[in-house]
């Protein structure tokens, strides 16, 4: 407890607040009071700050400006949510297509240059300015401190790690600035049968407060463990992200370890979205930062149960301002009140965010964000499907862009025989366009290998 108190008074506020500039702390804060405040009180702020957003993006944004005053949309007219209801929602291609034109003329430059992996299948390339960076780091450390990850606690990463091979000061940095944060990370790209024992020593001898893991990646952890048995080391709480939690990986994890389970829902282009609280009961949603929707195909307000898209408009990305963007995911609507006291409205469940983990001839379990992460690095990349037709065989279909260059490819090629093993036959096969389901749905990584 010592040493937690003295990374949160001491160790983090040089870092961050010194070295580094940044406001992080003082959002973290700011976020730790504001999550008390009745339910009327921050939708009347979060509406100010939606009003301010328009403002900027219309006076600022050469895309919004224009396209809003094609439509006839007038940012002074907007004097309730029903109101902003009347503005276009945007998707992944409308991002691809205009990103130059969505930065603010008044940023300078001064941007930070983001991608994501491509969870839909589509990579794309964003960018957010430095305050908004900090507050979205703010409304991390809080969500996970509601599963008692405050900032200071030992926590123990089983994540997705930067796949290529870095320069020796990056490395260094990665090593500092983990060491800063009190952070062990282990590649949950690498977790196989071989490399269970590794892992196992590896979180017994850290003995964290906190485990914070891909959740597919940490319940195939957790079920190798049981069948060896296995007993872990208990944390605090196990925090999962990145995939949809499902009820049966809950109860597994939960046993194995012993600890509660804290599921979260983020995204590259927002990071956290929402959480758990100790009171399991949905997901808080970082209502100051965020404006978030649930809308049925037509654009209209999903009625309560029933599952919708997730449109997510940034409140503080002055940088390139994210309005009405439909993320690519769904979820049921009903943004109900929580017992715990807090006046953030709980998410009811996300869905849709599931991806196929694949198995390979000598008992690896390499987790569908595998894919995403990987390609999301790659901006010649327009879309992708990994299919597994056969344990020992792989397909990646991928819709590539003019630019694309060999060196790329095999970079790509590089990376997925290293992580598949040797015993799986990779394919690659450039395509014009990737089939949608039946439901008109596109899945990322399409596995036909029975479990």
């Amino acid at each position: 407890m010592l040493t937690e108190t003295l990374f949160r008074h001491a160790v983090l506020p040089a870092y961050e607040s010194g070295y580094q500039r940044r406001k992080t702390l003082r959002y973290w804060r700011q976020l730790e009071r504001s999550q008390w405040s009745s339910r009327e009180e921050l939708e009347g702020e979060q509406f100010a700050a939606l009003q301010r957003l328009l403002r900027h993006a219309a006076e600022n944004c050469p895309y919004y400006r224009q396209q809003w005053e094609l439509a006839g949309l007038r940012v002074a007219d907007v004097q309730s949510v029903d109101d902003f209801r009347r503005w276009p929602v945007l998707d992944k291609q409308h991002i691809r297509e205009h990103r130059l034109a969505m930065r603010s003329e008044r940023s300078n430059g001064r941007l930070i240059c983001k991608g994501t992996g491509g969870s839909t299948g589509v990579p794309v390339h964003f960018d957010l300015d430095l305050d908004s960076h900090d507050r979205r780091h703010a409304a991390m450390w809080r969500g996970y401190g509601w599963a008692g990850a405050r900032p200071g606690t030992k926590q123990f990463y089983l994540w997705g790690v930067p796949l290529e091979s870095r320069p020796a000061w990056k490395a260094w940095k990665d090593r500092l600035y983990n060491l800063l944060q009190r952070r062990r990370v282990v590649n949950s790209f690498e977790l196989s049968e071989e490399t269970v024992p590794q892992i196992f020593d590896s979180l017994n001898g850290y003995r964290p407060d906190a485990v914070v893991a891909y959740t597919g990646a940490l319940y195939q952890f957790a079920r190798s463990l049981a069948e060896r048995g296995l007993r872990p080391y208990s944390p605090r709480a196990l925090i999962v992200g990145a995939e949809k939690l499902h009820g049966f990986q809950r109860d597994l994890i939960e046993s194995v370890f012993q600890a509660p389970v804290f599921e979260t829902y983020g995204s590259r282009e927002f990071m956290l979205i929402g959480a758990e609280c100790p009171e399991h009961r949905g997901l808080h949603l970082t209502t100051e930062h965020l404006y978030v929707e649930i809308l049925d195909d037509d654009g209209q307000p999903t009625a309560d149960g029933q599952t919708g898209n997730v449109v997510v408009t940034d409140l503080y990305n002055y940088g390139m301002p994210f309005v009405r963007y439909a993320i690519g995911d769904q979820a049921v609507a009903g943004f109900g009140q929580c017992s715990c006291g807090r006046g953030l409205p709980l998410l009811q469940e996300v869905r849709g965010r599931r991806l196929d983990s694949l198995s390979t001839p000598d008992g690896r379990k390499v987790p569908g964000e595998f894919f995403p992460h990987l390609m999301k690095d790659f901006a010649g990349i327009r879309q992708f499907q990994v299919v597994q037709p056969a344990l020992d065989q792989l397909e990646l279909q991928i819709v590539l862009a003019p630019n694309w260059n060999n060196a790329d490819e095999q970079r790509v090629l590089q990376q997925v025989k290293r992580t598949m093993g040797p015993r799986v036959a990779v394919r690659w096969r450039a395509v014009p366009t990737i089939e949608l389901t039946k439901a008109g749905k596109h899945r990322v990584v399409v596995s036909n290998v029975r479990p």
